[in-house]
């Protein structure tokens, strides 16, 4: 799993099924990531145990979504074949003032740095 981007907003997501937004105090945190089945057999990732954690909380992403043109749900379990490659897009909802400090699937971890302006 590869982080490719963490932004803090936008606030909104839109499809033909709905939209969504935060409530007030909360702000969506979108991460890019991609996955990659390095195995020789198929593998099954479970979107759903990508965590974002926040001062010590664990926080499951509220939405997954197909990283298209056009906004589209992520089935939560994507089956991949070996050597295939996939971006997914993940949104939380995390506190205004709050920012992430890593994001955690099975046994890996991946710091974020601390980009804040001091």
């Amino acid at each position: 799993m590869t982080l490719v981007a963490l932004t803090l907003g936008p606030d909104q997501y839109n499809t033909a099924g709905g939209y969504w937004e935060p409530r007030q105090g909360k702000h969506f945190a979108w991460a890019k990531i991609m996955l990659r089945n390095k195995l020789k057999t198929d593998q099954q990732f479970n979107l759903e145990r990508i965590l974002l954690y926040i001062g010590g909380k664990q926080i499951k992403p509220f939405i997954l979504d197909m990283d298209s043109m056009v906004a589209m749900r992520a089935n939560p379990a994507p089956k991949l074949k070996p050597n295939e490659t996939i971006s997914r897009k993940l949104i939380y909802i995390v506190p205004c003032e709050a920012y992430p400090d890593k994001i955690i699937y099975e046994n890996v971890d991946i710091v974020i740095p601390d980009l804040k302006v001091r």
